[in-house]
């Protein structure tokens, strides 16, 4: 199977949907109101809401609880739920894929290509302000503009460090994108 070639993507390809639930996992803050999803930080100390969504103020990420509780409830006056949880994910997942596209002018994607690509911006960023690196600066971007997809494949792993150390969750992680980049093998 070869996915079909993706262009100006209407929608995200369904392996990036299933790769970043899976790696980000639902955020909730306060499990005590099962109904409201509030602020958590990753591993990193980035608090995020939903889907690993991560907050940011003045271009920079949100590190501290009260500042992240402050943009939460003026962001979510009536609270945060599951089901805008999802909206946001659609929208921010499809914002991302569109990114990643433009980034790769000329480059044709298979939808698994383009899944496993998606869910990585998502976790480390595509383009935004800050001057942190992300998919636009990326060995896994500069190799598929050149043409070489299997050193793209192989610089997923590259990305595996948050605040300063290797993380298990982000090894298995990049190694799922990069097995979903690859595609399926045949015998």
């Amino acid at each position: 199977m070869t996915g079909r070639l993706a262009a100006a993507p209407a929608t995200v390809p369904g392996c990036a949907l299933e790769l970043i639930r899976r790696f980000e996992g639902l955020h909730d803050g306060d499990r005590r109101t099962p109904t409201l999803l509030e602020p958590e930080p990753d591993p990193a100390g980035i608090y995020t809401v939903g889907w690993g969504y991560a907050l940011f103020e003045g271009g920079r990420p949100v590190t501290d609880p009260a500042k992240a509780a402050a943009i939460w409830r003026s962001r979510w006056p009536q609270g945060f739920t599951r089901v805008q949880a999802e909206a946001l994910l659609a929208d921010t997942a499809l914002e991302v894929c569109v990114r990643v596209r433009r980034l790769l002018p000329g480059v044709r994607l298979a939808d698994h290509e383009l899944g496993a690509l998606t869910s990585l911006a998502y976790n480390i960023g595509v383009g935004e302000d800050g001057g942190r690196p992300d998919f636009a600066d990326s060995s896994v971007r500069r190799r598929l503009l050149a043409g070489d997809r299997r050193g793209a494949a192989d610089a997923f792993r590259m990305w595996r460090v948050a605040g300063g150390r290797i993380l298990p969750g982000l090894v298995r992680r990049r190694e799922a994108e990069r097995s979903t980049f690859l595609g399926p093998r045949t015998p």
